[in-house]
């Protein structure tokens, strides 16, 4: 591996041992073959023993704990941006995908425009659940206001000079949408209407129950406060204002959800939910 790899692939993990090899895996069978993962343990495994275990073993791949139990998703995130080495960064969720053409698809748009995102192709055990966009082939450049417009999560390449904020006072995806309103508002962000990438849904997970719902509608709260009293992460007014519309409708979607699955266990979860609905992006 050179000393500066083309990727750096971060893969927080949470008591991921049931998915992280598919995860990895996919990581493995990239066309683009210059990238480094960093594993970030948020619960005290070594998830680099356990691949080792299970006959994975890669020079590409390192770890890198977060020192602590629990700190959440978005900490365990930015702890990998720590030692990353490559001109673009990756997230990838451990129980998510990569199309094996992800990253030669998607790296030339990031290096050119400076992110880039793919279509979601929704799952869970009895099968897909959905897509997330088109499928045509087509590349458009995200502003501000079409980011708030998504429902499901973003997993960006982004070159690493423009990953300047740490949101981790954000413990679940809420910041998704706001960090990658503020990039774009900055620098474009395309979005390549191919789904490269197998997002899986489950119901056990924190980010698609009810105490999820809860900890979404506190973080759109602070949001929404930022945007509308706060410093606005630096956007100028008009844009401001935008947004928070944008996010009003997010929160409102988000208990409506919540709502639902309070009337209802069986409610199915938030992406699920949404895309039933005929929503996403």
């Amino acid at each position: 591996m050179t000393e500066r790899p083309a990727v750096s692939v971060i893969v927080p993990c949470h008591q991921a041992q049931s998915t992280i090899v598919e995860a990895v895996s996919g990581v493995l069978a990239q066309t683009v073959g210059d990238w480094e993962l960093v594993l970030v343990s948020d619960d005290g495994s070594s998830y680099a023993d356990f691949l080792v275990e299970r006959g994975i073993s890669d020079p590409r791949i390192r770890e890198h704990p977060v020192r602590s139990v629990a700190a959440g998703h978005t900490m365990a995130r930015d702890r990998g941006l720590e030692i990353v080495r490559g001109a673009v960064v990756a997230d990838l969720d451990a129980d998510d995908v990569w199309r094996p053409e992800r990253l030669q698809r998607l790296l030339p748009l990031a290096l050119q425009h400076g992110a880039a995102q793919d279509v979601l192709e929704c799952f869970d055990a009895d099968g897909v659940l959905g897509l997330s966009g088109a499928t045509d082939g087509t590349v458009t450049l995200l502003a501000p206001a079409d980011v708030v417009a998504f429902d499901v999560p973003f997993h960006l390449l982004v070159r690493r000079e423009l990953i300047r904020e740490r949101w981790t006072r954000f413990p679940l995806y809420t910041p998704d949408p706001i960090r990658t309103a503020v990039l774009a508002a900055r620098n474009p962000v395309a979005w390549l209407r191919l789904p490269l990438l197998r997002y899986r849904v489950s119901g056990g997970s924190m980010t698609q129950s009810i105490a999820g719902d809860r900890q979404v509608d506190a973080a759109y709260a602070e949001i929404l406060s930022v945007l509308g009293d706060g410093d606005g992460y630096g956007l100028a007014p008009a844009l401001r204002r935008e947004l928070i519309a944008g996010f009003r409708r997010k929160r409102t979607l988000n208990r409506a959800h919540m709502r639902a699955a309070e009337r209802d266990p069986r409610t199915p979860p938030f992406i699920a939910w949404v895309l039933k609905r005929g929503g996403a992006g």
